[in-house]
């Protein structure tokens, strides 16, 4: 469907250029007050790492309008690609849309086809919970709706050309995501790749190895980190070499040529 307030998906995404920097906002007071973990954000993390975008920032923010408003805001002024996770259900607590439509000046307005989606969907018991449920559709407009999964009504709704607004729940959120890839026009060997050293020697004494190596490959688009490690009496430090995949044969010697300097091995989990 194709409206002055909508937008079809395809026509709008197919002639963007990639996404090279992305923001995550994290939505929900359940997140801050430690009642519900929050694992979209890694999922995130990973979803980035995977297609080569850098993920700059994730912020964790309360269901706070002024304060999901400035962040937006922010966040988009910023990064190519703003994700939002959660505040879009159906209680009062949900604002995520009524918020964002007043970051952007924005309407809001019922989406019809989300509506007919969500009523093939589920019926509800009473006039109240469709009432309820109705608020789900219910979107800042313009925007441009994409359905990733079509088994599902749950749309990810864009607004100002770059923020994307997807569910809290997690299954969701994820598999709205993965799918959703299909709409960038993702760049072969552009995704990140990593090699492992892992060592006994203390991470006091191979730093400055670490960052004579950093040094010599910085213009290489190559990231040297040190991590620590422990289990129970066993102690580590696993050494990360990060790089884009078009040179990923690269930074295999380089581990190899790091683990000698450092008394290390090359290895595939770090975590071993």
């Amino acid at each position: 469907m194709t409206t002055k307030r909508w937008k079809t998906p395809i026509d709008e995404l197919k002639n963007r250029p990639f996404p090279k920097t992305a923001g995550c906002l994290i939505i929900g007071d359940e997140i801050l007050n430690g009642k519900t973990p929050d694992t979209n954000s890694n999922f995130f993390a990973k979803f980035c790492f995977n297609l080569g975008i850098d993920l700059k920032r994730i912020e964790v923010i309360p269901d706070d309008e002024e304060t999901i408003i400035e962040a937006a805001k922010r966040f988009s002024s910023s990064y190519d690609m703003v994700v939002t996770s959660g505040g879009i259900g159906s209680t009062h607590d949900d604002i995520t849309y009524p918020s964002l439509a007043r970051a952007f000046n924005l309407s809001l307005v019922y989406h019809q086809p989300t509506l007919d989606r969500m009523v093939n969907y589920k019926s509800e018991p009473s006039e109240e919970a469709v009432i309820a449920r109705k608020r789900m559709a219910l979107f800042p407009t313009p925007s441009i709706v994409v359905y990733p999964l079509e088994e599902y009504w749950v749309p990810i709704v864009i607004v100002n050309e770059n923020v994307h607004i997807l569910p809290g729940l997690p299954s969701l959120f994820q598999s709205l995501l993965s799918e959703y890839a299909k709409y960038l026009n993702v760049v072969e060997d552009n995704g990140f790749v990593r090699a492992f050293v892992k060592t006994t020697v203390q991470e006091s004494f191979i730093a400055p190895v670490l960052a004579r190596v950093q040094e010599d490959v910085k213009k290489m688009d190559i990231k040297v980190g040190s991590y620590p490690k422990w289990k129970g009496s066993r102690r580590w430090v696993i050494v990360s070499l990060l790089t884009r995949r078009k040179q990923k044969e690269l930074v295999e010697r380089l581990a190899k040529e790091v683990a000698k300097e450092i008394d290390g091995v090359v290895v595939d989990d770090p975590d071993a």
